[in-house]
């Protein structure tokens, strides 16, 4: 009993952070003339969500290393080949409002990478697990690790619809030549994504975190309000 409530209220905890970081934003961004400011802190509200999904983690053992490490360095690299040779995602290029940059990607993007492909693949994960609780919804083990894999994969494909816009809205990165957002980026979305999805279902570590459930609800609330009203 006391377990349990140590882990409600670490979640509690993490949700409330999570919800005065992202709402100052919005209310900083739409309604104040510090728009600089949030802007600029940006890298603290990513570095801030990550340190929140361990602080929520239950039983952090090597697979979950595993998983970040992978979806860190795999991230990274993708952004790397796209950026230098527009073979991935297509021609863009990213400001110095994410931070410090190697080979013209900021550092911060694999901690991006890391947070969107667990938080899509725990909201999954648990949707699943609720469809077969209060449904007795079931398929084959060999399905399941296939359908929970592609529906992540879409999950991320469609934050990354919101967030896009945000992005350039807020200058964290440009698209070439005219601004426009090729579809051949969410393509490349998807399958970057559908691999660390297919990790994440195969690693053995706790994937019940409600926090990272209301992580990503959090995240495209927050990108659907600033891609909607801000100028």
């Amino acid at each position: 009993m006391i377990f349990s409530n140590l882990i409600k209220y670490k979640y509690k905890l993490a949700l409330g952070i999570s919800l005065l970081f992202h709402i100052s934003a919005i209310i900083g961004l739409l309604f104040t003339e510090y728009n600089d400011f949030f802007i600029n802190n940006t890298p603290l509200n990513l570095i801030i969500s990550m340190l929140l999904l361990f602080y929520t983690q239950q039983k952090i053992n090597k697979s979950f290393w595993l998983f970040f490490s992978v979806c860190f360095l795999a991230g990274f690299i993708y952004e790397i080949i796209g950026v230098n040779t527009g073979f991935l995602f297509g021609d863009y290029e990213y400001s110095i409002v994410m931070g410090y940059k190697i080979s013209g990607v900021p550092i911060l993007l694999g901690n991006l990478w890391f947070i969107t492909m667990y938080c899509v693949g725990s909201l999954t994960f648990q949707s699943y697990n609720w469809l077969k609780t209060n449904f007795n919804f079931k398929v084959s083990s060999q399905i399941e690790l296939h359908l929970l894999a592609i529906i992540g994969a879409f999950t991320a494909v469609f934050l990354d619809l919101f967030l896009e816009p945000v992005a350039i809205k807020l200058n964290f990165w440009q698209w070439y030549p005219l601004g426009e957002i090729p579809i051949y980026n969410y393509v490349c979305w998807f399958f970057g994504s559908l691999i660390l999805q297919y990790l994440f279902v195969n690693l053995n570590f706790n994937k019940k975190n409600i926090f990272a459930f209301y992580l990503y609800v959090i995240q495209l609330i927050f990108f659907i309000t600033i891609s909607l009203f801000y100028k």
